[in-house]
């Protein structure tokens, strides 16, 4: 089982499936990506309907460890990116499991 699926996984895939070139099939994933990238910068929140909700949520600054030389520092205010899965996307991962 493979463990990572990278960009050029997605392309041979929308390439062998529906017909499309790699030049187009590359051209669309990185259309797709940049809209989602772009919505969820300028909106702090993106919907994918049946698969999940993306939130960019700013993180503040707080104190940390390097544990290998027990050496504080600060860990700087960033943003991330959380996940929630939507009900259709659990209950479809959820029947794939039990088959």
């Amino acid at each position: 089982m493979r463990l990572n699926l990278t960009k050029k996984d997605i392309v041979n895939a929308v390439y062998m499936q529906i017909g499309f070139s790699k030049k187009i099939a590359d051209n669309l994933f990185d259309d797709i990506f940049d809209i989602i990238v772009d919505n969820l910068i300028e909106h702090k929140k993106l919907k994918i309907s049946k698969f999940g909700t993306f939130i960019l949520k700013k993180k503040g600054e707080r104190p940390g460890i390097n544990f290998k030389t027990r050496q504080t520092k600060t860990i700087s205010e960033r943003q991330v990116v959380l996940f929630k899965p939507a009900k259709e996307f659990k209950h479809f991962i959820n029947q794939n499991e039990k088959t």
